[in-house]
């Protein structure tokens, strides 16, 4: 996502982890996928950059209200 982030060089990899397990929780209940591959397959990206802009984009309208 384009733009200042509120967070600094802790939240940054936080967020990271935090939208990976996300997108392997959206992908597992809410679309039906039986389970991520492993590490080096598509889905498994994708499932991970999904949860990562989910919990930024929550996190940008979090942190941004308090500046």
């Amino acid at each position: 996502m384009p733009g200042r982030d509120p967070g600094g060089c802790v939240v940054t990899p936080l967020i990271g982890i935090v939208g990976g397990l996300l997108g392997g929780w959206l992908g597992k209940n809410i679309f039906g996928v039986d389970s991520i591959d492993g590490f080096f397959e598509l889905s498994t990206w994708i499932a991970a950059i999904v949860g990562s802009l989910i919990i930024l984009l929550v996190y940008r309208l979090v942190a941004g209200r308090k500046h």
